[in-house]
C-alpha cells in the first residue's frame, strides 16, 4: 500500500515538474497529467477514509458525549486535519490538471493549423 505522505510529496514533485516543463512539450505534459491523475485517484481513496473517520468522530461526540453538532464538528476538524488538507490540495491539483489539458489541446490545435 502506498504511503499517504509520500503520495503528497509525489504530487508536489509532479506539479513542480509541470512548472519547469516547456509548454510546447506535449509528451512531457501528457506524462505529467497521467501521473497527477493517478496520484489524485489514490488520494481520493485516502480522502474517503479520512472522511469516514471524521463522520464517525462527529457521531461519537454527538451521541456519547452529547455535544452539539457544531461543537463536535470543531473537535473532529482538529482530530482529523488530513481531511481539510486533502480537500485543499486535491482541488488545486485538479486545477493544474485542467491547465495541462488546456496546454495539450492548444498544442494539438497549433499542430493541426501549421
Amino acid at each position: 500500500m502506498k504511503n499517504f505522505e509520500q503520495e503528497l510529496e509525489n504530487l508536489a514533485m509532479y506539479i513542480q515538474a509541470y512548472e519547469d516543463t516547456s509548454l510546447n512539450d506535449g509528451e512531457a505534459l501528457n506524462e505529467l497529467l497521467q501521473k497527477i491523475n493517478v496520484t489524485l485517484f489514490y488520494l481520493e481513496k485516502e480522502r474517503a477514509n479520512f472522511k469516514k473517520l471524521y463522520e464517525n468522530r462527529i457521531f461519537e461526540l454527538t451521541t456519547d458525549k452529547k455535544m452539539t453538532v457544531a461543537r463536535a464538528v470543531n473537535f473532529a476538524e482538529v482530530e482529523v486535519p488530513e481531511l481539510y488538507l486533502l480537500r485543499r490540495i486535491m482541488d488545486r491539483a485538479s486545477n493544474c490538471c485542467e491547465a495541462i489539458r488546456t496546454h495539450i489541446s492548444f498544442i494539438k490545435y497549433e499542430k493541426r493549423n501549421t
